[in-house]
Formats: C-alpha cells, structure tokens, sequence
C-alpha cells in the first residue's frame, strides 16, 4: 500500500506540475494567462482574518479574556528550537526601539532588555549565531511628535545614544549588527508615496500632510548621517 500511496503522490505532483507549467510557460510573471475565467462561475475568492490576531488586547474596549490572552504569557523558546533542529547557522532579529526607550530616549524598560537577554542567551545555549538590526521602520511614537518625523537632525543623536545602549548591553554577545532595514523602503513607501507609516506624502498621492518632492532627501540624509553615527 505504501509503494501505491507513493505512485499516487508523484502522480498529483506531476498534474500540479504540468497545470502550473501551463499557466506560466507564455508568461514569466504568471499574471496574463490566470484570471477569473479560468475559474468556475460559483468560485469564490476571498481573504479572511482571526477576530483574535486582528482586533487587539483583551483589556482594550471592555473585551473579556479568551484562553490564547492567557496561554501566550507562558514564556516559549520553540522558534529557536526549531531553528536548531532545522541545523540553522543563525537568525537575524529586530530590536524595536520604542520598546526599549519607551519615549525615544532617557527612560530603558529593563523588561524588554531582560526579554532579549533571555532571547540571545538560549540562541547561544542552542548554537545559533545572533544577527541583530537596530531599526525596522518604527521610530517611536514619542520622537516623532517631538522633532515632527525623522526631518530634524537630533533624532541622529537620540539614535547613536540607542545603539551605543545595545552595544553595550547586548554586544558581549552579539558580534553582528545592521543599522537600518531596507532604508529606501522607509524613504520611499514612508515620505515618497505614504504607503507605509508615517504615512507622509504630497496631496498628489492623497495624503494629508507631507512633500514627495523634498522630504524624502532629507529622510534619506538624515538616515546616512544616523548610520555613519554609530558604525
């Protein structure tokens, strides 16, 4: 049964294989020979959420608690595991500012900096090399009303002073570090065309407030002048 359970596999691979192989053979990028008439009338296409992963914390609003508020404050390390079992030379991570300065500067949460400890210390234990990046487009909320966006160079300080924080408390054990993720991205989605938060754009591009034309150079400097601060 096993040896005909096999053949029936291979077969289905080979009838998605070929169905696909038909789709895209004219077409590198796959998007003139698959459409809606390539489908039954009645199929129906559609997108979905969890009303859980979309609708926020159980203490916001008057919500009750359900069994997943409660079950995911039982501490896991099961990503690394499996990064090990799956013989992984390293992983890559985000340290978000805002949750170690609350406000941007001044304050440290010692919670979040004990959580990453924690986090790098069973990466060690398991074999895995610590990667960490130091920014992924979340400046805090705090610097942002502050200075009005990343346009005002004392953000460039309040930076290196961050970075210098988790040289310092992270860096015995983390030897490789990124400063910014995908910079053009928070130029051009963030203050180009206001696709991605802060959502700053000219009225050409339907937002409220910005200039395409200007600020995102001016990110873009300010940007080079926070790296070239800390490396």
């Amino acid at each position: 049964m096993e040896g005909i359970g096999s053949v029936i596999l291979l077969l289905l691979i080979s009838i998605f294989h070929t169905a696909t192989a038909t789709f895209y053979n004219s077409n590198c990028n796959g998007d003139a020979l698959i459409s809606r008439k390539s489908f039954l009338v009645a199929f129906v296409f559609e997108t979905a959420t969890s009303a859980y992963q979309v609708e926020g914390m159980a203490n916001k609003d008057g919500h009750g608690p359900n069994i997943w508020d409660e079950f995911v404050k039982i501490p896991s390390t099961e990503d690394v595991e499996i990064m090990e079992k799956l013989n992984f030379d390293a992983y890559w991570f985000s340290i978000s500012w805002s949750l170690i300065f609350p406000e941007g500067t001044g304050r440290v949460n010692w919670k979040r900096v004990a959580y990453h400890n924690r986090l790098i210390n069973f990466m060690l234990e398991r074999g895995i090399t610590p990667y960490a990046n130091l920014y992924h487009y979340n400046l805090p909320l705090a610097l942002e009303k502050k200075y009005g966006h990343l346009f005002n160079c004392k953000v460039v300080e309040d930076f290196a002073n961050y970075a210098d924080f988790c040289f310092k408390t992270f860096g015995d054990r983390v030897n490789n570090w990124m400063t910014f993720n995908e910079p053009r991205v928070i130029v051009a989605l963030g203050y180009y065309d206001g696709s991605h938060a802060p959502g700053k754009c000219s009225k050409a591009y339907s937002c409220a407030a910005g200039n395409s034309g200007t600020e995102p150079y001016i990110m873009a400097h300010n940007l080079l002048l926070s790296h070239v601060a800390v490396v």
